[in-house]
């Protein structure tokens, strides 16, 4: 789907680049392959994600051609496969950016922007660092270095999707097993933190 829109709107200016939060390269390249026309890059050290407040993906920024963010972090789907799971109506998000690129209709000012864009916590950066000491030793082969700092960075931010499912391809979990639903149980009895926009969000109960 995101391919299908860069079709769509690339005459009118925009491009999509899509960012690969993974540390396993072949992985990426698997799946880079179903969208030739799309730029992808691989981002292991989560720079993107830092520098942009992304707790969770998929997730989209929107960024002018002044380079001004436009709109934060925000779950966004590219279709609604995970519809049930993560009540999130994708169209919602399609529809908006649709507004922007072709009409330049924004429905967040600046100061909603600015308001929406958290600052990481002392202790989120130093989680933050840890996983990236973690990436490094890994690469190294020190897989028991590589858990100890995991460890410190899951200790240190529990609820970050980023580092908690994140990380979980490292220590040989399955993102999509157990342990992950494990995780979004906790993360829900949370509050959900982390989720201060969500676009097409649908309440659904049962």
């Amino acid at each position: 789907m995101w391919q299908q829109l860069q079709q769509e709107l690339g005459p009118h200016g925009l491009s999509i680049i899509a960012v690969a939060i993974d540390s396993d390269v072949d992985a990426v390249r698997e799946w880079a392959a179903h969208a030739p026309e799309l730029t992808v890059v691989i981002d292991r050290e989560y720079t993107v994600a830092e520098r942009y407040g992304i707790v969770n993906v998929p997730a989209t920024v929107w960024i002018d051609e002044d380079g001004h963010i436009v709109r934060p972090a925000d779950t966004a789907m590219g279709d609604d496969r995970f519809r049930a799971f993560a009540h999130v109506d994708s169209s919602v998000h399609h529809t908006l950016l649709r507004k922007w690129v072709m009409n330049d209709e924004r429905d967040l000012d600046d100061g909603t922007v600015a308001s929406l864009m958290e600052r990481p916590s002392p202790e989120l950066q130093l989680a933050r660092l840890h996983r990236r000491i973690a990436v490094l030793l890994h690469d190294r082969g020190d897989m028991d270095g590589a858990g100890i700092h995991l460890a410190a960075a899951t200790a240190l931010a529990p609820n970050d999707w980023v580092i908690r499912r994140g990380s979980m391809p490292m220590t040989g979990v399955d993102p999509f097993g157990a342990e992950f639903f494990s995780f979004v149980e906790e993360w829900m009895a949370a509050g959900s933190p982390g989720y201060r926009l969500r676009t097409g969000r649908e309440d659904i109960t049962g």
